[in-house]
């Protein structure tokens, strides 16, 4: 026999559904049900088994996700494109299907609640990370260059200079990594940064090592991990699911190192590993795309202090963040009135010294555009 649930949690969690569902109303499917979800206990009330800190309508959803993907002759399958494909995807109201769907399978969503975690890779980030890495790296020349990717899940963003990223705006559109790549990234370009970077001569380098820290990776041969990483996208996103399979697809054959453990912790045993590859001259740049954000202030502090004592011994060491404003040290101060969206910053360490700061611009946490510029070149 269930336990009566805690009513204050409960509230607490069917308000952050009805949050969800106002917030996120461009999307049909998950709008809906989360609307739904929000006067309904006994689905919601599946979320109660989420570890400290998931207790997310986005966990509910990936788990749900994650169960039509399996069996895609459950009812609530038929509102997925990512199950029936976009043009066969049904219409009218998605409730009923789930809500039967919910609870004729509350055991098995809420084991998978109770033992995940909500975890992204979403291959369009690729847009601003292919564009930060080319201000990295344009006053470094030929050097090799090394990536490592803070909270990676499947590594699948260090894959960058092997997918075709396009940045289009009113005046032309500029093409960064490999043109004829099966992976197609692609954002909108509102301060012509594209063509700043082709009028500079800045290309997107080849990486010669790449490699991920992540609490908990995700081993691209394994079904059963990948089905869980795709059931964390919106299926309702055009495009986001075909992409992310077509990533790990390319990748798969030969993927990238992600060790697993804590980012700072980590850090140095990555950028070590990066550099056997790339060579100990290598450029190194670290990467963090809305993982910082989840550490609390002071490893953050910690983490910089790391990368600091690193530039000791890394003659091109940078690091390029795309987080939210004001939780990355050095770019948190009132020089950077920087607000909102995702916050573009770069910071780095030439032959040991460190060069001042830049907020590079903002971009969409998923890529869908970027207002970013060059940083200023090293004195």
């Amino acid at each position: 026999m269930r336990s009566s649930p805690d009513p204050v949690r409960l509230a607490r969690i069917q308000r952050r559904f009805s949050e969800f569902a106002t917030e996120y109303a461009a999307l049909p499917l998950y709008s809906t049900v989360c609307r739904h979800v929000a006067h309904d206990d006994e689905t919601a009330s599946l979320l109660l088994a989420a570890r400290p800190g998931q207790a997310r309508p986005v966990l509910w959803l990936a788990a749900l996700h994650h169960l039509v993907l399996c069996k895609p002759d459950l009812p609530a399958a038929r509102w997925y494109p990512s199950v029936t494909g976009a043009a066969s995807v049904a219409t009218g109201d998605p409730w009923p299907d789930v809500r039967r769907t919910v609870l004729d399978h509350v055991d098995e969503l809420t084991r998978l609640i109770a033992t995940h975690g909500t975890q992204t890779n979403e291959v369009n980030r690729a847009v601003y990370v292919a564009v930060g890495l080319a201000a990295a790296t344009v006053d470094s020349g030929d050097v090799p260059l090394a990536i490592v990717e803070l909270g990676a899940s499947a590594g699948l963003l260090l894959g960058v200079d092997q997918y075709a990223v396009e940045l289009s705006s009113p005046t032309g559109s500029a093409l960064l990594g490999d043109g004829a790549s099966a992976v197609r990234c692609s954002g909108e370009d509102r301060s012509g940064v594209g063509a700043l970077l082709t009028a500079a001569g800045a290309a997107l380098p080849a990486v010669r090592g790449r490699v991920g820290v992540d609490l908990e990776p995700v081993d691209l041969a394994s079904v059963d991990e990948v089905r869980w990483l795709e059931a964390c996208l919106w299926p309702e996103v055009p495009g986001r699911i075909e992409r992310f399979r077509a990533a790990a697809d390319l990748l798969r054959p030969d993927p990238p190192t992600v060790l697993r453990g804590d980012m700072v912790d980590r850090l140095t045993d990555a950028v070590t590993l990066a550099r056997t590859d790339a060579g100990d001259g290598a450029h190194v740049v670290v990467l963090s795309s809305w993982a910082m954000t989840y550490l609390p202030a002071p490893r953050r502090r910690d983490l910089a202090a790391v990368l600091d004592e690193l530039a000791g011994t890394v003659s091109h060491l940078s690091w390029l963040t795309a987080e939210p404003g004001g939780c990355v040290p050095g770019l948190d101060g009132p020089e950077f009135p920087v607000e909102g969206n995702t916050v573009l910053g770069l910071q780095r360490w030439r032959h040991g010294h460190a060069l001042p700061p830049t907020v590079l611009g903002t971009c969409h946490p998923h890529g869908a555009w970027i207002d970013a510029s060059l940083p200023p070149s090293p004195s």
